[in-house]
């Protein structure tokens, strides 16, 4: 009666202990499927997730590095440098006689156009100084200006344009001559080459129709501009 009250405990753990490793070789293949299911369904990050689990493709801390490169600095925007307002235009036939007998005064004026060309070099100049050679400029400018009445006679065909009238033409010795009225009814004759007009502009050509003036100018860059001028020719109504 002994004996066999001793098997049964032996054989109760025995039996337990084979019921417990079949439900874990059976929990262990349930697993294996759901792994495979998951690997064949999903990315690693995905399965993982689902699963509960760390992902081994993540690393625990964050792997970043600070670029060492420094971010491209904006370009400051450049300033263009405004153009000096109020400086007279020169005929270009005073330029020419100020070259001509007053060398030392145009080497001035090409100086200062240098000078008003190089505009990195006027961007170093403090406001005070670049103020200060835009008056010297001027000043220079304003005073050959002036010069211009010893330089050439006056006459009454360096008016405004508004205060002449083409009145006709004329031929003398092969040459095409205008006539042509000012105020005061007075006439004169014009040829090509003739100065006339407030800026000594000169008489191109000269026919029937019109006279073709080009008034020439010197900028204070140095530049030669240059503007065509017309006086056309108008009938008078009785002339039909």
């Amino acid at each position: 009666m002994k004996r066999k009250l001793n098997i049964r405990p032996i054989m109760f753990l025995f039996i337990l202990s084979l019921f417990s490793l079949l439900s874990f070789k059976v929990s262990a293949q349930s697993e294996n499927l759901k792994l495979d299911s998951l690997k064949a369904n999903f990315s690693p990050g995905e399965r993982y997730f689902l699963l509960g689990e760390r992902d081994p493709f993540v690393p625990l801390k964050s792997s970043k590095r600070v670029s060492s490169k420094r971010s491209p600095s904006k370009k400051k925007k450049s300033i263009r440098l405004k153009a000096p307002s109020k400086m007279p235009l020169i005929p270009i036939k005073v330029f020419e006689k100020i070259k001509a007998e007053y060398p030392r005064m145009a080497d001035q004026l090409n100086d200062f156009a240098s000078i008003f060309n190089d505009e990195l070099a006027l961007r170093k100049l403090s406001k005070k100084a670049y103020k200060k050679k835009v008056s010297s400029y001027r000043s220079l400018l304003s005073e050959v200006l002036g010069m211009r009445g010893e330089m050439f006679i006056s006459t009454e065909l360096q008016t405004g344009f508004d205060k002449m009238k083409f009145v006709g033409t004329l031929k003398k010795e092969g040459t095409t001559l205008a006539l042509v009225q000012t105020e005061g009814q007075r006439g004169h004759t014009v040829k090509v080459g003739t100065l006339i007009g407030p800026n000594l502009g000169i008489v191109k050509t000269v026919n029937e129709n019109k006279i073709v003036i080009l008034e020439r100018y010197r900028n204070y860059l140095g530049e030669i501009l240059s503007r065509p001028r017309n006086i056309e020719f108008k009938k008078n109504p009785s002339q039909g």
